[in-house]
């Protein structure tokens, strides 16, 4: 379940920065959209590795998701 939730996140992601480089001007809310599912990609993977019994991967991914939602938030204003 958490595998197809991932690449749902990320699929979502890809397709918004592919979206970006193609078009003539990006607007800032299509890149905080992408920063916002890439932070629920590493949340999901974060999850996983507690799953699996990885605590430093897992560690690791909460943070980067931490981080990666702030930037996308603080980016609105």
């Amino acid at each position: 379940m958490l595998f197809k939730v991932r690449i749902l996140f990320s699929t979502i992601a890809i397709t918004f920065a592919l979206y970006g480089l193609l078009s003539e001007d990006s607007p800032e809310f299509i890149t905080t959209i992408m920063f916002l599912s890439l932070g629920a990609m590493m949340l999901v993977m974060g999850l996983s590795g507690f799953q699996a019994k990885r605590k430093a991967s897992a560690y690791l991914s909460f943070i980067a998701a931490a981080f990666v939602t702030f930037v996308s938030i603080y980016s609105l204003f």
